[in-house]
């Protein structure tokens, strides 16, 4: 069930009710978020999931937005008056649970005021509302954040972030072992998914640290990657495009994330847009020049795009030659790649026998192949 229940009224705030459920999901899980749509049938079976997931929600969050009390039915009586109402009836289940009701204000919505709603739901107008305005979307968001943080807590048992990383490192390793080692997707995903339940449990702990961000949009990569190749393409679909939108909401919530950006570079290529892609992993470079996932994922898109440059990549035998008499050529191994001050791309090398490690230019280089190949 969820965690948190947004409720809002589609015409009245769906746009603002999306992006705070991005936001949430980040931290909190997919499937720990439930965000209701409001043009629900009644009668039909979401009523008792709904009722079902209110009662076992440790918030729920009412959206407010400019219109939400005037907007009418055909015959022109105010919605939220009809004992019908489905967002009505929403918050009137909640009360009456007594969970912890957040009034939201979006769009430069005020709280109603007690004798406007119906007597059902007066209480709400008693309750502090959190506003959330367009020009500081991020801060009060994170502030919201913080407010919900404190009601989910006590539920959660504590694990620190470095054992979390240590787990969150491990599983990914056994991932990648099952997926391309094993050719084991079905192994694959169960890991994935074990990942993504770790997450649930260690975000909203430490709600802020970009690497666990991340490591959300790659858990939820992870599970696509699994996915298509166990031939469920729209499931496959549909866990790309959520972790597409953790990598967005990172980048909204700090533009200068350069994690975030590759992040939305990795998904880009998996979706097949390569220029796209290089072009998110190349604001990811500009943003951390040192950034070694990204100059790998570089890497790895060149070529989808012809544009090899050099030829050279990470790992390669090299040869080059040396400045003693007589010249000779020195061997070693490619580990990185970069750019000088300049921006002209550079390899640092180590020699064979060397602890060493040597910037060249890519003229200065030859691949090595045959009985020395790479």
């Amino acid at each position: 069930m969820g965690t948190v229940f947004v409720s809002y009224r589609r015409a009245d705030s769906s746009g603002w009710a999306g992006r705070l459920n991005d936001h949430l999901s980040l931290r909190f899980g997919a499937d720990l978020v439930f965000q209701d749509v409001e043009d629900i049938d009644p009668g039909a079976d979401w009523r008792e999931t709904i009722t079902k997931t209110i009662a076992a929600c440790e918030a729920f969050l009412a959206v407010i937005g400019p219109q939400w009390l005037e907007l009418a039915d055909d015959e022109g009586r105010p919605r939220i008056s009809l004992d019908e109402d489905v967002l009505r009836n929403e918050i009137q289940q909640a009360l009456e649970a007594k969970r912890t009701v957040v009034p939201v204000l979006v769009g430069g919505a005020g709280m109603p005021p007690e004798e406007d709603l119906p007597e059902s739901i007066q209480i709400l107008a008693a309750r502090q509302a959190v506003a959330l305005r367009d020009d500081r979307w991020t801060a009060d968001v994170q502030a919201l954040i913080e407010e919900l943080r404190q009601l989910v807590l006590p539920s959660r048992k504590t694990l620190t972030l470095e054992d979390a990383k240590r787990e969150l490192y491990d599983l990914q390793k056994r991932y990648f072992d099952a997926l391309e080692g094993d050719h084991d997707p079905a192994g694959a995903l169960e890991l994935a998914q074990k990942a993504s339940r770790l997450l649930d449990r260690v975000l909203p702990l430490y709600p802020d640290d970009p690497w666990l961000k991340a490591a959300r949009g790659y858990s939820h990569k992870n599970e696509a990657m699994a996915l298509q190749r166990l031939g469920r393409s729209e499931e496959a679909k549909a866990k790309t495009g959520e972790a597409e939108r953790v990598f967005s909401t990172m980048v909204t919530e700090d533009p200068n994330d350069a994690a975030a950006w590759n992040g939305r570079g990795t998904i880009a290529a998996l979706q097949g847009a390569f220029e796209q892609a290089l072009e998110f992993v190349e604001r990811a470079l500009e943003l951390d020049p040192t950034y070694e996932a990204a100059w790998r994922d570089r890497e790895r898109l060149l070529p989808r795009l012809n544009r090899q440059e050099s030829g050279l990549r990470i790992g390669d035998r090299v040869a080059w030659p040396d400045d003693g008499a007589p010249p000779r050529m020195q061997t070693g191994t490619i580990v990185a790649a970069g750019v000088d001050s300049a921006n002209t791309p550079q390899f640092i090398v180590r020699q064979d026998g060397q602890d060493a490690l040597e910037n060249k230019c890519p003229e200065e280089l030859t691949r090595l192949t045959g009985e020395l190949g790479g």
